[in-house]
């Protein structure tokens, strides 16, 4: 499991000393607290001044590490519309320490930005990590991030979880052949009731302490992707958010430049193609993202689903209990196995508000795994904000069946103690499949012709005798006469 500082929070500095030094390239200079140039190695290219302790051989580190870091530059500002962080800007380096034993081991660093005490960021990469590059795109991505002038987009609260989600959401998209590149994301099924924007930054005092709650704010990452990849959204969206000096939260800053309809239906159709064994990601990483949480997650923490029954309906009207339950932006799973012909019927009926009082909105979709065909997914016909039925006709090869019900109302933040919650009544009914015999063609005599089923009168026909076969097997004889 990978750790990581978080970006933007000051790092505590209990001693520090200012070096700055003048540079043979001419258009930045050393500005630096922690390096010491008699104990100290550096290469400097483009922006960066990369720090190691002479005692150690990282040159070839270092230059690897600095061409990488100068290509995520450029795929940051050309493409995304980010900025450089505060020390280029105003003439100076940006220091990164590649630190373990030796010199810089006295700081107990981790992996991450930090400020220093002039006020300038800076990024500590332990030795072993310089060229892991998945961690280096998300800790450069950092970099850029820095500048963000939008106060909704701070690294607190309800807002925490974009900037490690877009962190990672940068190297998984640098790196799309790394199998570990969403491995925090099972959690996203196994706490599919949790809000949104659960990150280690808003949990509420009740909530387990536990790997898989830690790396929901990393995990979102996946959400980010299916926007980009999948539906289709520009990425300038995830990015342009830290830019816009909004003081929206970026999950409603998203709703809003996206469009309330299409962001709905995106949120439930990732949620489907999640519990789809995450069929939008090859199926390698899916099954490392699996292997993490049968690692790391506490199994008495699993919420994937709320209930399954098998070739059966739910027997009436059923509510999930309050933890269980949605809340804003999340949703719940039912599973059916089935091997039977059957019609089933999935309805949902939600409350108008929530316990706080919010103006509810749910969605449902139902995900159909078929032996033959694969998986199809069918949006519930909603009537309005809260109620909304489908019925299905399925087979024996139709073998598991997922109810998904989404709550995704207008609301974005959560400043109580704990979550609010959405509740609502789900229904799955069973009946005997009816088959209706249809003929394959007909037609019927009247006084001036003949006319098909739609209504469409014939002029062109033989009269005579004709065999009309039915979709059973069954045959009729039917007498028609020439049409005028």
């Amino acid at each position: 499991m990978r750790t990581f500082t978080h970006p933007l929070k000051t790092i505590l500095l209990f001693s520090a000393l200012l070096f700055s030094f003048p540079s043979a390239n001419a258009q930045y200079t050393i500005k630096n607290v922690f390096g010491d140039l008699a104990e100290c190695d550096t290469m400097t290219r483009g922006i960066f001044i990369v720090w190691w302790d002479k005692d150690f051989d990282l040159a070839s580190k270092a230059d690897e590490l600095l061409d990488t870091m100068l290509s995520y530059r450029s795929v940051c500002l050309n493409d995304m519309g980010m900025s450089d962080p505060p020390n280029p800007l105003a003439g100076f380096y940006y220091n990164v320490y590649l630190h373990g034993s030796g010199y810089f081991s006295a700081f107990n660093w981790g992996n991450g930005q930090g400020t220093d005490s002039n006020g300038y960021p800076f990024l500590t990469l332990p030795t072993g990590l310089a060229n892991d590059w998945p961690n280096t795109a998300h800790e450069t991505f950092h970099v850029f991030q820095y500048n963000g002038n939008a106060p909704g987009f701070a690294y607190s609260g309800d807002s925490q979880w974009f900037i490690e989600a877009s962190a990672n959401w940068f190297a998984a998209r640098q790196n799309p052949n790394e199998n570990r590149r969403f491995v925090e994301a099972e959690s996203l099924v196994r706490l599919p009731q949790v809000p949104f924007w659960l990150s280690y930054d808003n949990f509420p005092a009740s909530y387990p302490q536990n790997w898989q709650r830690y790396v929901h704010q990393y995990a979102l990452a996946l959400h980010l992707y299916y926007l980009t990849e999948v539906a289709g959204v520009p990425e300038n969206v995830v990015t342009s958010g830290l830019y816009s000096g909004t003081n929206e939260l970026p999950q409603e800053y998203m709703y809003h430049l996206i469009g309330a309809a299409d962001y709905r239906q995106y949120f439930i159709d990732w949620a489907a193609h999640m519990t789809n064994d995450f069929d939008f990601i090859p199926p390698i990483q899916a099954a490392t993202n699996l292997n993490e949480w049968n690692d790391y997650a506490d199994p008495d923490d699993d919420n994937e689903f709320i209930a399954m029954y098998e070739n059966e309906g739910t027997g009436g009207w059923f509510s999930p209990d309050e933890d269980e339950g949605t809340h804003a932006w999340s949703f719940n799973t039912y599973k059916l196995i089935n091997s039977q012909t059957m019609t089933y019927t999935f309805d949902v009926n939600g409350e108008p508000s929530g316990n706080f009082g919010d103006a509810a909105f749910f969605q449902g979709q139902v995900l159909v795994k078929n032996n033959d065909t694969g998986a199809s997914f069918h949006d519930l016909n909603m009537v309005n904000n809260l109620d909304g039925s489908l019925s299905l006709d399925l087979t024996p090869q139709d073998t598991a069946v997922y109810f998904i019900i989404a709550s995704m109302p207008e609301v974005f933040r959560d400043d109580n103690p704990t979550f609010q919650s959405f509740p609502y009544q789900m229904r799955i009914e069973a009946s005997e499949t009816t088959a209706v015999a249809e003929p394959a063609s007909f037609a019927f005599k009247t006084e001036i012709g003949r006319y098909n089923l739609l209504g469409q009168e014939i002029t062109e026909s033989v009269g005579g005798l004709q065999l009309i076969l039915f979709d059973d097997g069954t045959v009729e004889k039917v007498f028609v006469v020439k049409g005028k």
